[in-house]
């Protein structure tokens, strides 16, 4: 059992499955967040200036991961990455 969990883990080492898993990860939380906070969401307050230093902290993230192929930074990277995206097509969206 140990040796499976081990080959498992193995196999999630590389910078490009952490950005998929990270960013499906991201979705998921973001979408499951959503839901249970009804319409009274208080995540629209960050100001732009956070926002960008997000996108910029979650862009390093996803080049470190790149350039050491780890895959628990890309990923992190990747979280960061779509939560911001969602939180801000949805802020402002005229739908």
């Amino acid at each position: 059992m140990l040796q499976l969990k081990e080959d498992w883990i193995e196999k999630l080492n590389g910078w490009y499955q952490g950005i998929i898993i990270g960013g499906l990860f991201a979705l998921v939380f973001w979408w499951f967040n959503e839901r249970s906070v009804g319409d009274v969401n208080c995540t629209w307050l960050a100001s732009p200036g956070t926002d960008f230093l997000a996108f910029l902290g979650a862009a390093l993230c996803m080049w470190r991961g790149k350039v050491h192929n780890d895959f628990l930074v890309a990923a992190f990277g990747a979280c960061v990455t779509v939560i911001h995206i969602c939180q801000f097509v949805v802020a402002k969206s005229i739908f």
